[in-house]
């Protein structure tokens, strides 16, 4: 009986996992992040706030944390739908911009509504 609760709840967490879909450069995990990025005035206001970079740390372990790799040209003009990266509703994202040595800190969907919140 324990190994059939554990083989539902295992199964569950996969299915949960899975159900989780791709669509254009956005990772959507739930409908309210699927309808945050469709706006188009959130996409702006993420163009302006929804990310800032960082100088890799030194001496500390960072590479578990990344969410991948990508290049940029220029870091003063940046579009994130453009980009191949994924917001998430209640975590942070990390990517290293190889060419440029440095992270891409993407904030959680659900920072970025309470900063656009505060400002009404």
């Amino acid at each position: 009986m324990e190994r059939f609760i554990v083989l539902v709840i295992v199964f569950i967490s996969f299915n949960s996992i899975l159900s989780q879909e791709v669509k254009g450069s956005f990772f959507y995990s739930s409908k309210e992040l699927e309808e945050f990025l469709e706006d188009q005035n959130n996409l702006n206001f993420l163009n302006e706030n929804g990310f800032y970079f960082v100088d890799i740390p030194k001496g500390k372990s960072y590479s578990n944390r990344l969410a991948g790799t990508i290049l940029l040209n220029d870091t003063s003009k940046i579009d994130v739908n453009k980009l191949k990266v994924n917001f998430l509703m209640n975590d942070y994202q990390y990517y290293l911009v190889s060419n440029l040595n440095i992270l891409l800190v993407l904030k959680s969907i659900d920072h970025i509504k309470k900063k656009m919140n505060s400002i009404e």
